[in-house]
């Protein structure tokens, strides 16, 4: 058995898969910009979302191997053997599953060899995550294979490729708008997570393993059985194991991802006054410290200001319309002389204006309050600490306002008019209420409230 392995491995069409699958796995990553992805979990999605197009491309090389017999015209010859029938498939449909394996791990190894060197963030338990692929890619192959012994026609391998493309096309978007389906989970291109310290749970890992076993058995008993019994028992293999993978990883977010608290865990700056960031986030604290510091600076003009900043972490998954901003899902208020920031990452860097964003509110933008800010009110305040009419650089709502914008200049203008402890008592007062989740803030600063 291992000799007639290593010659399928060697003269089959495996290698010639696994470097397709090779070759689509990298493109994918390019193609998505994330060749230099730093964020453990976010890579891990990434990988496996390529599944999505691997999936067909597994399915179309099964099938190539599957009508090796016709296309020569040795299925008689070989039908005549003494040897069982599954005997003489198990080592093709194995070369396959080698091929499939070493493609889709040598991806992920790579991309984790990068993250490592880099010295981010990295989970063992997310390596479960490409082994579950694996067993859909291989499963696929397999498909494939019992597909091109039925019918030796050449165009059965592009039929198969754009089957498996449609059905993942259709599993994923036949549904209401914004309406989560059971079917979706059958997709390889899954609903992503929104934080990178988000992982997937057990129970979708569950869900991806029964659907590669089931594709894997129903491939199996499609290609070696000769009658009915076993054609039915795998299509039965198939519907079940494809109910189990759609119900068991459920609809919701909070299902299918989970906060990891190891990779929350804070990482500080040496030096005073103290910055951290997630330990996900880890390989951009030194960028990022000299500018929180900056604004840490700026928000010590004002009485018992914070005297640390700490990156914004969530305490649960964000659930598309929980709330109307994201900021309400950590904790309602930061800790006491505490001040939250977030990196405003951008294609894996740093916000521009990280500086900007922390003294926007007078340091209470991440404040857990839901609805959001007085959005004139915390530019100016923001305006006001760094000595300018308003903040460039920042990329909000308000900028769709043009008449808002002018009135954060306005309100500047007019502050700048009191006496500096007045100034000082009404950007404090500010602070004070967008803390307390209080909506209305531009009163405060232009005196129409106490």
């Amino acid at each position: 058995m291992t000799r007639i392995l290593g010659i399928e491995l060697r003269r089959s069409n495996a290698p010639t898969l696994a470097a397709l699958l090779l070759a689509a796995g990298v493109a994918g990553l390019a193609l998505g910009g994330n060749l230099g992805l730093n964020g453990w979990h976010t890579f891990a999605y990434v990988h496996s979302s390529s599944l999505f197009l691997l999936l067909p491309l597994a399915l179309a090389g099964g099938a190539v191997m599957g009508r090796r017999e016709k296309r020569s015209r040795t299925d008689e010859l070989m039908a005549s053997t003494a040897r069982p029938r599954t005997q003489r498939l198990l080592p093709g449909l194995l070369a396959l599953g080698v091929a499939a394996a070493v493609a889709h791990l040598a991806v992920f190894a790579g991309g984790a060899v990068w993250i490592l060197m880099t010295g981010s963030y990295a989970s063992a338990v997310t390596v479960l995550w490409p082994l579950t692929g694996v067993l859909v890619l291989a499963g696929g192959a397999w498909l494939g294979l019992a597909a091109g012994r039925a019918w030796s026609s050449p165009l059965v391998p592009p039929l198969v490729a754009v089957l498996g493309l449609l059905l993942q096309l259709g599993f994923s978007e036949l549904r209401p708008p914004g309406e989560p389906t059971y079917l979706a989970n059958l997709s390889m291109l899954a609903q992503p997570p929104l934080y990178g310290w988000e992982t997937i749970t057990g129970r979708a890992l569950l869900g991806y393993t029964v659907y590669g076993a089931g594709l894997i058995g129903a491939g199996f008993l499609l290609a070696a059985g000769r009658t009915w019994l076993p054609r039915v028992a795998a299509v039965v293999l198939l519907g079940v194991a494809g109910t189990i993978a759609a119900v068991v990883p459920g609809t919701m977010a909070d299902t299918h991802y989970r906060v990891d608290a190891a990779a929350q865990k804070l990482v500080c700056a040496d030096g005073a006054p103290q910055v951290c960031v997630t330990a996900i986030h880890a390989y951009l604290l030194d960028d990022a410290a000299p500018r929180v510091r900056a604004a840490l600076t700026l928000l010590a003009k004002l009485p018992g200001a914070p005297t640390r900043a700490v990156e914004w972490r969530a305490d649960q998954v964000y659930q598309p319309g929980d709330a109307d901003d994201w900021s309400s899902t950590g904790p309602a208020r930061p800790e006491p002389g505490t001040v939250n920031f977030d990196l405003g990452l951008d294609d894996n860097k740093i916000a521009p204006a990280l500086t900007e964003y922390v003294v926007l509110g007078a340091g209470t933008l991440w404040n857990g309050c839901r609805g959001g800010q007085d959005l004139v009110a915390a530019h100016a305040a923001g305006a006001w600490l760094m000595g300018r009419e308003e903040l460039t650089g920042v990329d909000d709502a308000l900028s769709f306002y043009p008449e808002l914008k002018q009135q954060v200049g306005e309100t500047v203008r007019n502050l700048r008019k009191l006496p500096e402890k007045e100034q000082i008592r009404r950007v404090t007062a500010l602070r004070d209420a967008s803390l307390d989740c209080r909506k209305d803030l531009l009163p405060i600063l232009t005196g129409a409230s106490s």
